[in-house]
């Protein structure tokens, strides 16, 4: 999305954004972000990009990068198994 906006002196310019260029570890474009939460980073979440072929979604709005995934399922083995 490009937006035209006005620079001091009357002059126009563009500024466009919204285009990811972030990469998914496979090589695709990445389209979402690893929501796996990291306290200790400003946003709270891991933000690794992945493209809709590589996410694992365990519940609806939540993506996990490969890396988180299976931290995930390690996760749900220790809880399963208590």
């Amino acid at each position: 999305m490009c937006e035209r906006v006005q620079l001091p002196g009357g002059q126009w310019a563009f500024v466009c954004g919204g285009h990811s260029r972030k990469r998914c570890k496979c090589g695709r474009r990445a389209t979402l972000e690893c929501d796996w939460k990291q306290p200790e980073r400003k946003s709270g979440t891991c933000d690794k990009g992945i493209c809709e072929r590589c996410t694992v979604s365990p519940e609806p709005g939540k993506d996990l990068c490969p890396t988180h995934a299976e931290a995930y399922r390690q996760w749900l083995a220790r809880k399963a198994a208590r």
